[in-house]
């Protein structure tokens, strides 16, 4: 298994947005770091940059998902116990198709809201391309991406929690209550 894990920790994916300006890399588990095209961030409104933050995060995080799927089932040879699922394997896979997670920026110039890490919707506070520098602003949305995958993964350990017991402490789930 440490093979494995070994092989997902050096899993890198990089998506560019829909209008080839901005660019998204996925590296181990989850760790999103983005940047600008040169010279085109001073250029974009708010909305512009909301529009194109989300429909990037769906695609890279779609085809992060899909390479490590592809990952793992090459590791397991594409063995058939992969694919057999109890009742209980359905119902938790549902309820994390629908887990909404939120997140925002420590100064809240941008917050995002992710159903399942499938839809994104991000709000670009106004005036944010006035007042922060792209470095300025790729922080806050770096942040606020960092957040909202330390929802999903709280929430996500909770869910496995509920449907599969798999001994979180008490203290935790009370902490993870009161986050949302």
């Amino acid at each position: 298994m440490g093979e494995l894990i070994d092989r997902l920790e050096r899993l890198a994916v990089e998506v560019r947005s829909l209008d080839g300006t901005i660019t998204a890399t996925v590296r181990g588990r989850y760790q999103i770091q983005l940047e600008f095209l040169p010279g085109t961030y001073a250029r974009r409104t708010e909305d512009e940059l909301a529009y194109q933050l989300g429909q990037l995060a769906a695609v890279v995080c779609a085809r992060y998902r899909r390479e490590y799927t592809e990952m793992v089932a090459v590791f397991y040879d594409g063995d058939d116990f992969l694919d057999e699922e109890a009742p209980h394997d359905v119902a938790f896979r549902e309820r994390l198709a629908q887990m909404v997670v939120i997140g925002g920026s420590a100064q809240r110039w941008i917050t995002i809201r992710s159903r399942a890490l499938v839809r994104w919707d991000v709000t670009v506070a106004d005036g944010a391309v006035r007042t922060l520098t792209e470095e300025e602003f790729l922080g806050q949305a770096n942040s606020a991406l960092a957040d909202v995958l330390a929802d999903y993964q709280s929430q996500l350990i909770m869910l496995t929690d509920e449907m599969y017991d798999i001994g979180v402490p008490n203290s935790l789930r009370r902490s993870a209550a009161d986050r949302w």
